[in-house]
């Protein structure tokens, strides 16, 4: 199924990912991975005060991540960022300064959760600022960059104490990045990929590589002889540079062409390469194994952030990334060598996954597999059908249910304020061509034949579990007991009413690009356009316009602090009363925003004079 992104971020966004990538992987490269060990080294003299570092290292890496997953909003990714990389700053400075072995625990231990909170906010946050078409190029250039920067001469060889300070310097010039990090296009990939199975799979695959990869370089940079033999030379580093920053863009390429199985896989053959030099006295593997990190370190990037779903990033990087990385220096700090079986068994376990997801995805067994339970992220639950059968029984769900009573599938093309607040009009000819027919006898709520490019599977699934929540004053009953258990007619209803009126959805936005109030001065008064907000607007926008309604939580966007954030959906230059009326009127495409079709053109506009005195630039 393609997921693909439609809208085209600007060069200066797709600029800024990358700079914010490549700041975070400096800072994980430079600062953890290398000066952090040896800033604690006159504290941590033992192997087994290293080991407690190391661990309150891991897992403050785990908890951050999963908290920056449980606390992630999208609306406030900019804001969230920025904290999370001042936040990495902050930890920096504190083992910078630590003098005593509670001091630096301490100090480790905010460097993990930062750093799990930054990775996972910034991965969560890719797919809506930058889109699909290029995420893999941004997520290549990002890694490669930072990779070869740390491998520079002057960067390698510079002072712990020194090399801290860039890494604190950095992230926190990199929280000024948020600027240009807007959310553009909210969604989620509904690849299988990102199913519970899916994830399943691909947590497998990148625990295997950063198992090997981490167990490779803690025998590398334990081992003198190997060390001198892959980071010494002035010729040598910049050979690994080259290598990381080729190695990430060809990544990225791939990536962005559908190759993640590809990559991956070569990805592990460099490992195991790699591994099986060291095995040889005086040996490194040089480009070798610098090539295959950048390869799988660049996947570990795209594949969470091409999901979109916050927790399929937080428990990606959690388990793969933090769990794997301290299962594998674990294991070197015991055996002082990468043993075959683990070589062994991470080509088992990679090929294998890599075996099944085609399987499985050619035969529809992941979505088998997934029918127990719900996709991450609260999305539909799924069942064995096709999408066309889906929809197909939701129409039945919508027949036997008596839909048609109260809902129209027919806009009368000669009416007006049909086509205004319903439209576009279709061929009579096809209305009848249904069977049964369903032009609906009686409208006593809105018509549905183009519902699907009105409101989001999201607004629908909500509104008939609790009409009145959403619509209040709606005549609508309803029908939670289609979602209980493992009845899936909800889903199927979900579906159908996606599916009405989709294709028409690049007509009714070029109808509502025209719209605008008439008469353009008329208006309700204060106090009413006050109550008329009270009763529509406050369960999802809170009563002062700070986003913190009843139902706000439950929404996959949550709705903007009005009196803090600048306008979301303003274009630059447009006269803001005129784009907020809009969006009261007709909804935004793609959002939990909908529209209130049936207000009149004098309720809109006191609903928008409402909404700017609520604004924070409202002067």
């Amino acid at each position: 199924m393609d997921d693909a992104t439609q809208f085209q971020p600007a060069r200066g966004t797709l600029v800024a990912a990358t700079l914010a990538i490549a700041a975070t992987y400096f800072y994980f490269l430079i600062f953890t991975e290398f000066a952090l060990l040896e800033l604690a080294g006159p504290i941590a003299t033992t192997d087994q005060r290293v080991r407690l570092l190391m661990t309150v290292l891991g897992m403050g890496g785990i908890a951050g991540s999963l908290l920056a997953a449980w606390r992630f909003r999208l609306e406030r990714y900019p804001r969230q960022l920025a904290n999370a990389f001042r936040a990495c700053g902050l930890a920096a400075v504190l083992a910078l300064i630590a003098q005593t072995l509670p001091f630096l625990l301490c100090a480790v231990a905010a460097a993990g959760l930062a750093l799990g909170w930054l990775t996972v906010t910034l991965s969560a946050g890719l797919r809506a600022v930058v889109g699909t078409r290029r995420l893999g190029l941004v997520a290549g250039a990002g890694t490669g960059l930072a990779y070869a920067v740390c491998n520079l001469p002057p960067v390698f060889t510079a002072d712990p104490r020194a090399q801290t300070i860039a890494a604190a310097l950095v992230v926190i010039m990199a929280a000024l990045l948020g600027a240009w990090l807007l959310p553009e296009e909210p969604s989620v990939s509904p690849r299988i990929d990102y199913k519970p199975a899916g994830v399943a799979l691909w947590v497998a695959v990148f625990l295997a590589l950063v198992w090997v990869d981490s167990a490779g370089f803690y025998v590398i940079q334990h081992t003198p002889e190997l060390r001198a033999a892959t980071w010494s030379g002035n010729g040598q580093l910049l050979a690994n540079a080259l290598a990381h920053l080729a190695g990430a863009v060809v990544a990225g390429v791939v990536l962005d062409r559908g190759g993640q199985g590809r990559i991956v896989a070569v990805a592990l053959a460099g490992l195991v390469a790699a591994c099986l030099l060291l095995q040889i006295s005086g040996v490194g593997p040089g480009v070798i194994y610098a090539g295959a990190v950048s390869l799988y370190s660049t996947a570990l990037v795209y594949y969470p952030a091409r999901g979109g779903r916050r927790w399929t990033v937080g428990v990606v990087f959690a388990i793969s990334g933090w769990l794997g990385s301290a299962m594998g220096i674990g294991m070197a700090q015991q055996l002082n060598r990468v043993p075959p079986g683990l070589l062994i068994a991470a080509g088992v376990v990679v090929g294998g996954a890599l075996w099944l997801r085609r399987r499985m995805a050619g035969s529809g067994a992941l979505a088998l597999l997934a029918v127990a339970g719900t996709a991450l992220d609260g999305a539909p639950r799924l069942g064995a059908e096709d999408s066309e059968l889906l929809v197909a029984r939701g129409r039945a769900v919508y027949v036997s249910e008596g839909c048609i009573h109260c809902h129209s599938q027919y806009v009368r093309p000669q009416v007006p304020s049909d086509v205004e607040r319903w439209g576009p009009a279709q061929p009579l000819g096809r209305t009848l061509a249904e069977q049964p027919p369903l032009p609906g006898n009686r409208r006593q709520g809105p018509d549905l034949a183009d519902v699907g490019n009105r409101r989001t599977p999201e607004w629908n699934r909500l509104h008939l579990l609790a009409p009145r929540a959403v619509t209040p004053g709606s005549r609508m009953p309803g029908y939670a007991y289609l979602f209980r258990g493992d009845d899936s007619r909800g889903d199927a209803l979900v579906a159908y009413l996606a599916s009405l009126g989709a294709e028409m959805t690049a007509a009714r936005q070029a109808r509502v690009a025209t719209w605008a109030p008439s008469p353009p001065g008329g208006a309700l008064a204060p106090a009413k356009s006050t109550r008329l907000f009270t009763q529509l607007c406050v369960n999802c926008h809170g009563e002062g316009g700070r986003g913190d309604g009843i139902l706000a939580g439950r929404l996959s966007v949550r709705p903007p602090d009005w009196t803090e954030e600048p306008w979301r959906h303003v274009p630059p230059g447009a006269e803001p009363g005129k784009a907020v009326a809009r969006i009261i009127k007709f909804g935004l495409p793609g959002s939990p925003m909908a529209g209130h079709e049936y207000l009149s053109d004098a309720e809109v506009i006191g609903l928008a004079r409402h909404v700017l005195s609520l604004h924070h630039d409202r002067g």
